[in-house]
């Protein structure tokens, strides 16, 4: 056999090694700092979505001065209500009186020199402030001191007919003028 020699070269590829490296450690750098831009993005948009949802919240809950005052007048006319109907008591010669609290309502309206009034009746002023359906709905016309009531016969009233110079007919007439749909 032969002695054969083999030649080789040897080559350093340390500076081409170096850059390689150096370029990997640049790319990471770069992706490091664009991952870190994006993680700041998101902190200061979470940040500007935390400031808005605060600031909605506060105007949500801060309290409107407009509606407090309506509150306040509500609670107010409900204290009165509850206070309004306590029946009232008094003591005559050793009797206790019971007084009522019926209320009254007026509607008037006026036609040729006459006025038709509506009357209104509750059994308390409570049932007219919470607007509950009244006891009775009258009505009745007249003219100076003289009334003709509507709802009672007309047998009874001849003479308030005649002070008020109409016949039934007429007076009945002035009826559409009443409002006996009080809701």
């Amino acid at each position: 056999m032969s002695k054969e020699t083999i030649e080789y070269t040897e080559n350093n590829f340390d500076p081409l090694n170096k850059a390689i490296d150096e370029s990997i450690r640049a790319q990471r750098a770069r992706i490091a700092w664009q991952y870190a831009k994006v993680i700041a993005l998101i902190l200061v948009s979470i940040g500007i979505l935390a400031m808005l949802l605060a600031w909605a919240y506060n105007i949500y809950k801060k309290p409107n001065p407009e509606l407090v005052k309506k509150i306040n007048v509500v609670d107010e006319k409900f204290e009165q209500s509850k206070n309004i109907d306590k029946q009232q008591e008094k003591i005559i010669d050793g009797e206790i009186i019971k007084y009522n609290s019926e209320t009254l309502r007026f509607l008037n309206a006026s036609a040729n020199d006459f006025n038709i009034v509506t009357r209104i009746t509750y059994s308390t002023t409570k049932d007219l402030l919470e607007g509950n359906s009244p006891k009775e709905v009258t009505c009745y016309i007249s003219k100076g001191g003289t009334s003709f009531e509507f709802e009672k016969p007309q047998e009874n009233q001849l003479i308030a007919l005649q002070n008020l110079n109409l016949t039934y007919a007429e007076a009945k007439n002035y009826q559409k003028y009443c409002k006996y749909n009080t809701r």
